[in-house]
């Protein structure tokens, strides 16, 4: 059970970094166009929180309903494993 959910922690830590990297990479370039426009400072930094608030909506707009299936197994794994602590998965990996 526990490796269960050690698997969809997992998943769900590897959607949220593919979400990070996509906002990192959206900032950088961003980052070098306002530079290169002559913006700076605290408009620059107001213009990357917006960027970056609106690549979260769009990931959480394609990604919700994968997110959201992901969150119920998990809850529902836990559960289980309170419920029915002794509970094992079989495993086919023997050495």
């Amino acid at each position: 059970m526990d490796s269960a959910i050690n698997f969809i922690v997992t998943l769900l830590l590897r959607l949220v970094g593919a979400v990070m990297a996509v906002i990192g990479i959206v900032e950088h370039g961003l980052r070098q166009l306002l530079e290169q426009a002559g913006v700076h400072g605290e408009l620059q930094s107001a213009i990357l929180v917006v960027a970056a608030i609106l690549v979260i909506v769009a990931a959480l707009r394609l990604l919700g309903g994968v997110f959201g299936f992901l969150l119920t197994i998990l809850l529902l794994l836990m559960i289980l494993n309170v419920l029915m602590p002794g509970l094992h998965l079989p495993s086919t990996a023997h050495i």
